[in-house]
């Protein structure tokens, strides 16, 4: 691990950090909620002094041109980590304990949104802040550095793919900041259409934009406990559909964007999918509520569609809580937690592209018993899956079922419960945040265990497998 390369990398974040902690102390002068300004501001001194002891290390490198794939894995890992740390420090100010701040942070920065706050009277700073860690984590911290910091040239593709790792990577465009840009264009610009028609619905404006950037971040974190109980149809109706927007492919979506043309989303054979399983699963659960808890139709189908939506792209949102949809409806939300959504957005969990290689992979294997002088690839969109790609989708499922079985033993087995075992353990993991039980009450070793299935779930696992290597552990300049 090279260590000057990681400096460099960790200041570029640090100083756009110390850019970022301007908005929450401009929304504690809005809302005249002065005291609220000094956490951020202690934060902000926080990241310059680590800023100042970096740039006593001495390194002087301008780029990363000559940056090696193992590093640049490391680096990412690395930033995460730091990333998480410095997010959380704010918490502190606010009564929230060290763990508890380090697992919100983590929560909010890996786009989680399990919380471990039991009420919502905090200044409007601090819940503008945990929104807005959740928006920079929608899209990936590195991704937003390498669209506007120069200083990443070539080595930005290599640390683009390290950090949205996963059968999804292609470009947008030719050039790896262009591609950057281009997914944070559209970010920016469906959060702010989401804001305008969450306030023409009837959201104030601060509510809108906090929602809009945890909806379109597939985070979760509100502002309120109540929200979804107090809103219209609408307003869910709307939440519901910017939630499959964020859950699709965001290539697709630039495609869309620029030839104007729609057919390039709808005949992808992963949106195809990701659109039958959301029907499919919403068919079951609104079915068996509507049997089960007696509502009308068109709500029942409403919130079973809002509940499907929000935990396959890993969102979090709920309007009822999980319990009450009775047996057969939790079942399907159960499976839900296994589907994921598409590749290439900011949604967590497996992508449904892993189980439609997958299940092509184990229909060709079963093929070659009965023909094994057959030659049989298999294909997404009509296009040949590399060897090696198969190979790292098998790799990341098997270290992903591995971690969440593990996880959720040893959770059990603190927490007394198989179901809070279970549970926590896939909402980490999933970063899905979807969760029976109230956080806080959790012991502190079982807060540990899911902030680093949070980390390893929003990297996508094969990156925290560098971290196994003994020679990543060798800094040297």
């Amino acid at each position: 691990m090279r260590f000057d390369y990681l400096a460099f990398v960790l200041k570029k974040i640090l100083k756009l950090f110390i850019i970022v902690l301007i908005l929450p102390i401009l929304t504690a002068v809005y809302y005249k909620e002065y005291p609220s300004i000094m956490p951020f501001a202690y934060t902000g001194l926080i990241a310059i002094l680590i800023n100042f002891l970096l740039n006593k290390t001495g390194s002087n490198i301008q780029n990363l041109n000559d940056i090696r794939k193992t590093n640049c894995f490391g680096i990412v890992v690395t930033s995460w980590i730091a990333s998480t740390i410095i997010l959380s420090v704010p918490f502190l100010f606010f009564g929230i304990s060290p763990i508890d701040a380090l697992f919100e942070g983590t929560s909010g920065i890996t786009t989680t949104g399990a919380t471990i706050l039991t009420h919502y009277n905090y200044p409007h700073s601090m819940l503008f802040w945990r929104a807005l860690t959740q928006w920079m984590g929608g899209i990936g911290i590195l991704v937003i550095f390498i669209a506007i910091l120069p200083q990443f040239a070539v080595a930005g593709r290599q640390m683009f793919f390290a950090e949205t790792p996963g059968p999804g990577e292609e470009m947008l465009t030719p050039r790896i900041r262009s591609t950057a840009s281009a997914m944070y264009k559209i970010y920016f610009i469906l959060t702010l259409i989401l804001t305008c028609l969450l306030k023409f619905t009837g959201m104030s404006w601060f509510e809108s934009l906090c929602t809009s950037m945890s909806t379109l971040s597939c985070g979760g974190f509100v502002v309120d406990g109540n929200l979804f109980t107090r809103s219209t149809s609408l307003t869910l109706w709307i939440i519901t559909l910017f939630m499959i927007i964020s859950g699709t492919n965001f290539n697709q979506l630039w495609k869309c964007y620029t030839k104007r043309n729609i057919k390039a989303l709808i005949t992808n054979e992963e949106f195809k999918v990701y659109i039958y399983v959301f029907l499919v699963l919403t068919a079951a659960v609104a079915v068996y509520g509507y049997f089960y808890m007696h509502h009308p139709v068109s709500e029942i189908v409403r919130d079973g569609a809002f509940s499907v939506i929000s935990i396959m792209t890993s969102n979090g949102f709920a309007i009822d809580s999980y319990t009450s949809w009775g047996l057969g409806a939790q079942v399907f939300l159960f499976l839900a937690m296994f589907t994921g959504a598409s590749a290439s957005s900011t949604s967590g969990g497996i992508k449904i592209i892993r189980w439609v290689i997958v299940f092509k992979f184990l229909k060709t294997e079963i093929t070659r018993i009965f023909h094994p002088n057959a030659v049989i690839n298999v294909k997404s969109n009509n296009q040949i899956v590399p060897k090696d790609v198969i190979g790292q989708v098998l790799i990341f499922m098997f270290f992903y079922f591995l971690i969440f079985i593990f996880s959720a033993i040893i959770i059990t087995l603190i927490e007394h419960n198989a179901e809070t075992g279970t549970l926590s353990a896939l909402n980490a993991i999933g970063n899905i945040g979807f969760t029976p039980d109230e956080m806080s009450t959790f012991n502190p070793v079982t807060k540990l265990i899911l902030i680093f299935d949070m980390l390893i779930g929003r990297l996508e696992i094969i990156p925290f497998l560098v971290l196994l290597q003994p020679e990543f552990w060798e800094f040297r300049k």
